[in-house]
């Protein structure tokens, strides 16, 4: 070996050191950078030379950077913390909704209002007449009215809250999907860029945060994005985009079916209705089953037994919690098949956009993101949970519970009678077509209305009865002009009533001058469905209220009833007795989301207990994937993080490599000289 491979190896030793200490140096800058992945030089020994029959070594090269990076224990860290962000999304979001529905310890709480709004009643019932009785059922019906509302606002408020983070994560998660292909684009063009890897890593983890992702290494450096559910994200250079967008129905023929209609509908609701034909046949005769878990299990009565509906058109419509179904059909009609079927989403819902003409839907179907091709986790998964199962899955179960208490309420209050008659009165509902009949009409509670009698008293100036009751048949089928033309039309010689339409509403007074009126009595629900001496007006719990007639005037409230001889007794509190048994009454709310029949005040303890369950359980799986993810983390983090301590050996180890490279160097050069001074 000559002096000349000796300081070339000197050379190269120190070249060595020298990147060795630059790359550390480079990770001791760089330990608190997030997503910095920890470099380290890999050295080959070069090739050795043969002089007089021996082979001796020429040192040592540096061959590439190495990123301590686990492309595994990632995959691993993106599973777990796309379920630890749908957990967190879920658990943020329901804190604080969870608050409107705890009772307080000073029973300041909705339970208590309403148990408040009952005792009212009972405490009437100790004396019908009592005008301080009176008013204070006024007041605790407007607290629970109130209360009410402020509960329907508060989850309309989160509600629009939550979209607008899904909004914005859409957007994020875009915009994410296009920095990702565009450094797959980079990465490509230098694979030896190591910022960039780290910079699309980071990307990636990202992604992460808003979607159950995973990531696939392709042999020319990029990598693809795929969702859990196999949904792809980034593919090369190319990325796809997510789009949220309103209410539509899609249609899924059967095999061979020649149905060339659409379904339609109106409303919305937190759960996807499908809908499938079971019995073929045209519009108005074919039958249908409607699932809200994408087919796995049916809607139910509650008896268990699976319900079927008729399809029916514009003018005979299906409501399905709150969703108002109904068949447009081709002409000439053609039929529906079995099998077919439909799926109505009456929500804002997000999609992946496949192609440009082919969305596919990826919203959670239930509140555990575990649904076959849907989001499993990450951040929009979580926030789309919460709003669905969670906050207008609340609302609606609220509504039901207003409605069916303000329309139990209503029915029997409208049986009795208060402490003046009427001389003339308008129903607070309306209809849009007066010769369109009850049970198809726009009236909230118009499918309530049975056959029955609905009975009139009417008095004389003088306040005596006035002959006998008018009695009135009542049908579903009725119209609203055929239930004025009846009233209108009683024997002649008989006490009568003018009945009237009134802007869809329907009016009455005595024909008798200075006479007046009573209702006597209502079996078919025609007075409640209509808001005719009624106690609450509306339908929900956004627009609850006491009626106006009552909040201007408590003699309204009807404690009374209308006895054999036609007098309403003083003191009578048949119907406030009545009205207050309404607290033991069991009921059955109208909603897909229960079918239990109980009292008033367990269906709202139950809705309470849910929300509690359900914020426990977001709760403990945020904890447990939280635990689960800072271990992986941490997995990672013992390979790619910078370790200090390792760091400065290396620097001390590089420091001495290059002293050692250095004197290697310094010892050729002498040994040259000393040659030269003997050759001189």
């Amino acid at each position: 070996m000559s002096i000349y491979d000796l300081m070339s190896i000197g050379n190269n030793a120190l070249m060595n050191a020298k990147l060795g200490t630059s790359v550390t140096s480079n990770n001791i800058a760089n330990a608190d950078v997030k997503g910095y992945t920890r470099t380290t030089v890999n050295y080959a020994s070069r090739a050795p030379i043969t002089r007089n029959g021996m082979q001796f070594g020429t040192g040592a090269d540096a061959v590439n950077l190495d990123r301590h990076y686990n492309y595994f224990v990632e995959q691993q860290y993106l599973a777990s913390n796309g379920q630890q962000q749908f957990w967190n999304a879920k658990a943020e979001t329901l804190y604080s909704v969870e608050s409107l529905f705890k009772q307080g310890d000073k029973g300041y709480g909705l339970s208590a209002a309403l148990d408040k709004y009952f005792s009212s009643w009972n405490a009437l019932t100790q004396d019908a007449d009592s005008s301080a009785y009176r008013m204070e059922l006024s007041e605790y019906s407007n607290t629970l009215a109130t209360m009410l509302h402020t509960m329907s606002d508060s989850l309309k408020q989160e509600q629009q809250a939550t979209n607008k983070a899904i909004e914005l994560g859409v957007g994020d998660a875009n915009a994410l999907m296009k920095d990702i292909a565009e450094l797959n684009r980079s990465i490509m063009a230098q694979p030896e860029n190591l910022v960039l890897h780290d910079e699309r890593d980071r990307k990636v983890r990202e992604l992460g945060v808003l979607l159950p992702v995973k990531s696939i290494q392709q042999t020319d450096g990029s990598f693809t994005i795929i969702t859990q559910a196999g949904q792809t994200l980034v593919d090369g250079i190319d990325a796809f985009e997510l789009v949220q967008k309103g209410p539509e129905a899609t249609t899924n023929l059967a095999s061979g079916s020649a149905f060339e209609g659409a379904i339609k509908f109106e409303g919305q609701s937190s759960q996807e209705l499908k809908v499938e034909m079971i019995n073929a046949g045209a519009v108005g005769t074919a039958e249908f089953r409607v699932s809200t878990d994408g087919g796995k299990t049916w809607l139910t009565d509650e008896d268990g037994v699976e319900r079927t509906f008729t399809s029916g058109d514009v003018d005979n419509k299906v409501v399905v919690n709150g969703v108002s179904i109904w068949f447009e059909d081709s002409a000439p009609a053609t039929a529906l098949s079995k099998s077919d079927s439909f799926n109505i989403v009456a929500k804002d819902a997000v999609y992946w956009k496949k192609t440009s003409a082919h969305l596919v839907n990826i919203t959670p179907l239930g509140g555990y993101g575990n649904e076959a091709g849907r989001l499993s986790g990450g951040r929009l998964g979580g926030l789309l949970a919460a709003r669905d199962s969670g906050i207008v899955s609340y609302q609606e179960r609220m509504d039901a519970f207003a409605k069916e208490l303000i329309w139990q309420t209503n029915y029997q209050h409208s049986q009795g009678a208060g402490l003046e008659h009427y001389k003339e009165t308008v129903s607070t509902n309306a209809v849009l077509d007066p010769n369109v009949a009850f049970d198809m009409s726009n009236l909230v509670y118009g499918n309530k209305i049975t056959d029955g009698t609905l009975s009139f008293q009417t008095y004389t100036p003088q306040g005596a009865p006035d002959g006998d009751r008018v009695e009135i048949a009542v049908t579903p089928g009725m119209t609203l002009q055929q239930l004025v033309d009846e009233i209108n039309d009683t024997p002649t010689g008989a006490p009568k009533m003018e009945a009237t339409i009134e802007g869809g509403r329907l009016k009455l007074k005595s024909r008798t001058v200075d006479g007046s009126f009573e209702f006597a009595g209502d079996t078919s629900g025609v007075l409640a469905a209509m808001g005719l001496n009624t106690f609450f007006s509306g339908s929900s719990c956004a627009d609850i209220a006491l009626e106006a007639r009552i909040a201007n005037d408590p003699k309204r409230i009807n404690a009374a009833v209308v006895n054999g001889l036609g007098l309403v007794n003083s003191g009578d509190n048949t119907n406030a007795t009545a009205l207050h048994n309404l607290m033991d009454k069991s009921v059955t709310l109208d909603s897909i989301h229960t079918n239990t029949s109980t009292t008033f005040s367990k269906h709202l303890s139950s809705l309470t207990a849910l929300v509690g369950a359900d914020m426990d359980g977001a709760s403990r799986n945020k904890v447990y994937n939280e635990t689960v993810t800072k271990d992986l983390e941490s997995r990672q983090q013992s390979e790619a993080g910078v370790n200090m301590d390792e760091e400065l050996s290396n620097l001390s180890k590089f420091q001495n490599s290059f002293d050692a490279a250095s004197k290697l160097i310094t010892t050729a050069n002498e040994m040259f000289d000393t040659i030269l001074r003997l050759k001189s």
